[in-house]
C-alpha cells in the first residue's frame, strides 16, 4: 500500500460522466493493479472523530462494521485488494479538471460480522498514470 495522499478536489464545471448502466460496457480502472490506498487516509480522515472534514464517517465505520482506528488494517485491506485484484469495478467514472474519477461499491465485512458497501473513489491525476484513493465513505445509514 502507498503513501501518498494528495488531497481536495472540488466541484468542476462540465464534468463528464459515465455510467455502467448507460454504456452497457463493463467500465474500468487503468493501472488498477498499481492503486495507492493510503492508510493515512483512514487513521487521519475517515476514521478519526476529531477531522470536521470527515462529517461523520468514523461514527458511520464504527457503528455499520465496528471499524477504528485501532483496527483499520482489515477495512483498507478488503478495498485494496477489492481495487487492485479487478474483483470490483467501478460503477461510474467523472473527468474533472483534475483527472478521472472512478467511484467503486465494495462489499466490507467487519470485525462486528456486518458486511456493508463501502464507496471508494480513485483518481487517476492528469499527467499520471497512478490510481489514487481520495475519498471514501460507508454507503447509506
Amino acid at each position: 500500500m502507498g503513501a501518498g495522499y494528495h488531497g481536495g478536489f472540488g466541484k468542476t464545471n462540465g464534468a463528464k460522466q459515465q455510467k455502467e448502466k448507460e454504456t452497457g460496457t463493463q467500465l474500468k480502472m487503468p493501472n488498477h493493479t498499481q492503486a495507492i490506498t493510503p492508510k493515512e487516509k483512514f487513521l487521519k480522515y475517515s476514521l478519526d472523530y476529531s477531522n470536521k472534514n470527515a462529517a461523520g464517517k468514523a461514527e458511520a465505520y464504527e457503528n455499520g462494521l465496528g471499524y477504528n482506528q485501532s483496527n483499520y488494517h482489515s477495512l483498507v485491506t478488503q478495498i485494496h485488494n477489492a481495487v487492485t485484484s479487478g474483483t470490483s469495478t467501478p460503477y461510474e467514472v467523472t473527468e474533472s479538471e483534475y483527472g478521472t474519477k472512478f467511484k467503486y461499491r465494495i462489499p466490507v465485512t467487519g470485525p462486528n460480522g456486518k458486511t456493508k458497501n463501502v464507496i471508494a473513489v480513485y483518481q487517476v491525476d492528469k499527467g499520471s498514470e497512478t490510481p489514487r484513493l481520495i475519498t471514501n465513505y460507508l454507503e447509506g445509514k
